[in-house]
């Protein structure tokens, strides 16, 4: 344990509350494709997993290494154009042609009908399973599900920060559901979802402006401002 400054252990024991972010901290962050589902008429599952593996070769987001994991050994085509936005997903061009490929959120950004997908996407976050869907031109042509599973020591980790009288709140870019999922296996008070990560920050500010002193637990990688933001900052693992 490196402790930066005597400041910081000065605050630890008086915190009121302590935030979580989910993957890689309260789970192992080590994600695996559980399940894939093509919706395109006449795309093979190997066509549709080229495309996928095409369209997360760019980014170095957990969910993206599990597609790639996933693919390996099929020959992806060149991607342009490409772009991670944030907490929502990534778009690029393939062949011509435009794919993004992300969460609810994004996929209302760009005005994308996924009616016919809603209840397997609904029911695979149920299962605490992150659904990423694939779009081209407008039309989803896939789902892949990626899953996250907990450490088994941030259950105790949780009941011995109960047992010392603090509230637990995890926060997430996760949709709701799979966040909640994980949230009840691991005995957290409160599960804050879909959130990008400048949201992480405002939430740890709201909680200190009620007069709440915060510390926030997080992998050191996307979650610097929340990390900043509290009034201590815990980095955990290789983040």
């Amino acid at each position: 344990i490196l402790i930066k400054t005597a400041e910081a252990l000065e605050i630890l024991h008086s915190v009121d509350e302590i935030f979580l972010d989910k993957t890689g901290t309260v789970t192992s962050g080590e994600m695996t494709v559980s399940e894939n589902f093509v919706t395109a008429n006449n795309m093979t599952e190997k066509e549709f997993l080229t495309l996928a593996v095409a369209l997360e070769s760019g980014s170095e987001h957990p969910l993206a290494k599990a597609v790639r994991q996933k693919a390996m050994g099929i020959e992806a085509p060149d991607v342009s154009d490409f772009v991670a936005h944030q907490g929502k997903g990534i778009s690029a061009t393939i062949n011509g042609k435009s794919y993004i490929s992300g969460n609810i959120r994004f996929l209302k950004e760009n005005n994308i009908d996924f009616s016919a997908v809603e209840n397997k996407i609904e029911e695979l976050s149920d299962q605490g399973k992150t659904p990423l869907i694939f779009v081209c031109e407008k039309d989803v042509i896939g789902i892949i599900a990626v899953a996250d599973t907990i450490r088994d020591d941030s259950i105790i980790a949780i009941k011995a920060l109960k047992a010392l009288g603090k509230k637990t709140v995890m926060l997430t870019g996760d949709n709701k559901n799979a966040a909640q999922f994980i949230g009840n296996q691991a005995g957290i008070d409160t599960v804050i979802a879909e959130l990008l990560p400048q949201d992480k920050e405002k939430h740890i500010r709201l909680a200190q402006e009620s007069g709440k002193k915060i510390a926030f637990i997080g992998d050191g990688i996307n979650d610097a401002p929340a990390l900043t933001r509290a009034d201590v900052g815990i980095a955990i693992g290789a983040g």
